[in-house]
């Protein structure tokens, strides 16, 4: 990579193809490596680089396995007029600003991963110059780390960011710190308005030795976080928001942003077979009140704590754009706090006892927690609302996803709780493929079960060499019965990225199905 004038290696051009998680970013003397698989042929492959025009190059075109030489011309900006105005200016936070109680870090990606995380930041309607933006760190390293800071336009109509909004090359190097990592931006006289997209994208060290960089991520909340696996590829929404804030000085007229919150448990109620209260948040349909003869389909959803308020939010953005859409009720089902959830779900999802090589502390207790859930909290929510006691949805992802399977094996039983089940990402290889050989039995067994829909869904990207069998095997084996199975696999995507997409995917399939039956 080099500046077509002058000749000079260009450093961390951003390499790859557009929306799919394949990229590189160009080392310090200019050079680069990247793997390309045939499929892709077909498609273009990018060099960008802030301050330079985009290049791209047809990847059939390319010469495999030699050296390219790739010449990027300078981009001419015109800086946008800059208004002085002499009201008195403040400096405000957007964003998460305060830590959980609870602390989390993130596990999707590996020390020598390319990735860009993002909060979307709120700034209003009145123009605020960024000062700052601030990621917490939770741990020291020895090494310092380079980054880039981004920042994009967000389409709230879409829930995604969209082209980047300023062609300033921010790059910083600092030292990895326990605490609050800032980057100073004072001096780039970033002025914005509006919801943004602040972006950090972490820099390959090419060392081995290098430790990986902790930083804190929050679980449940009604922010908009995103990532993507390379600078050019797909943004994707995790399972956590990001402890990233910015500064702004702006009009001290400008709305303070509030905090972020969780969303708070409407029920707890308590099972025969844990100490630990079970906490149930509850989501009603807009026009609830407005329709007392009416009764509703329910979804339930595994991870309540984490997955409950982006769920209800996508439904109730669903509501407001169509207006034929038949509204559920959404019912989370988690724990009494995030830390909680995170040791008893492996109790709870799995069935039976895991063996030794799956590492559980505890486990095992999915069917007596398949049968709190039919006979309390079902009966519970039957009982506080005007339900459809026959068109029940269970959504779960992981472990989740797992004991979603094993409700299923009580439908193939004759046993008819629930009508729909989605499993994204189901950890079918638990107990040595326990499931498979339970569900391929009670298949085989002729059993005429009532009719019932399986959305069951898997990034490409989490699949071993072993896996791809288990999710063909289960999909063919339920052909068998009366099961209306959709199996999707999401390409370029990995384990934690399936979940929020195949919970929003399902929602919008099964009102859309009702919708369609009441006319």
């Amino acid at each position: 990579m080099v500046e077509s004038k002058e000749q000079r290696p260009l450093a961390y051009v951003n390499i790859g193809i557009k929306e799919k998680n394949i990229g590189a970013i160009s080392k310090e003397d200019g050079s680069f490596e990247i793997n390309i698989a045939h499929e892709y042929q077909n498609d273009s492959l990018t060099f960008s680089l802030v301050g330079y025009k985009e290049s791209n190059f047809l990847i059939r075109e390319l010469v495999l396995d030699t050296t390219v030489l790739v010449r990027l011309k300078e981009k001419v900006v015109q800086l946008r007029e800059v208004a002085v105005v002499g009201e008195k200016l403040v400096e405000k936070k957007y964003g998460i600003k305060k830590r959980g109680t609870i602390h989390f870090t993130d596990g999707i990606f590996k020390k020598d991963d390319s990735f860009e995380i993002g909060q979307v930041i709120n700034l209003g309607s009145s123009p605020a110059q960024i000062t700052s933006v601030n990621l917490h760190v939770n741990s020291s390293r020895p090494d310092s780390a380079s980054f880039r800071i981004n920042f994009y336009r967000y389409d709230a109509d879409e829930n995604t960011p969209k082209e980047r909004i300023m062609e300033q090359s921010i790059l910083q190097r600092h030292p990895i710190k326990e605490g609050w990592l800032k980057f100073d931006l004072a001096e780039y006289s970033i002025l914005l308005k509006g919801s943004v997209l602040a972006s950090i994208e972490f820099i390959p060290e090419n060392k081995e030795d290098v430790k990986q960089i902790f930083y804190e991520v929050k679980l449940g909340g009604s922010s908009k976080s995103f990532f993507r696996r390379t600078s050019l590829g797909r943004w994707t929404r995790p399972p956590h928001h990001y402890c990233l804030y910015i500064t702004a000085t702006t009009s001290k007229e400008a709305p303070d942003e509030p905090d972020d919150t969780e969303t708070l448990p409407t029920f707890t109620l308590k099972s025969d077979f844990s100490n630990e209260p079970f906490s149930l948040f509850v989501r009603l349909p807009k026009e609830y009140a407005k329709n007392p003869q009416r009764t509703y389909p329910v979804f339930y959803l595994l991870d309540g704590n984490v997955y409950f308020d982006p769920v209800a939010h996508y439904a109730d953005k669903l509501t407001r754009k169509k207006r034929n859409t038949i509204d559920p009720i959404l019912v989370g089902i988690g724990y009494e706090n995030a830390y909680v959830m995170d040791s008893l779900r492996d109790r709870d999802y799995t069935f039976p006892r895991a063996l030794p090589a799956d590492g559980f502390k505890i486990s095992g207790e999915g069917e007596k927690f398949y049968q709190f859930v039919k006979e309390k909290i079902v009966t519970h929510i039957d009982s506080a609302y005007r339900t459809d006691k026959v068109n029940r949805t269970i959504m779960g992802h992981s472990l989740g996803g797992y004991f979603v399977l094993h409700a299923l094996t009580h439908h193939l039983s004759g046993q008819t709780i629930f009508t729909n089940f989605v499993a994204a990402s189901p950890s079918i290889d638990y107990h040595t493929n326990y499931i498979l050989d339970v569900i391929e039995r009670l298949a085989n067994k002729g059993e005429n079960a009532e009719r019932a829909g399986l959305f069951l869904t898997i990034g490409a990207l989490e699949v071993l060499e072993d896996q791809p069998n288990g999710f063909k095997r289960l999909t063919e084996i339920l052909a068998k019965k009366s099961i209306d199975t959709n199996a999707k696999v999401y390409k370029d995507w990995g384990h934690m990225e399936t979940a929020i997409p195949t919970f929003e995917e399902a929602v919008r399939q099964v009102m859309h199905k009702n919708n369609s039956r009441k006319k």
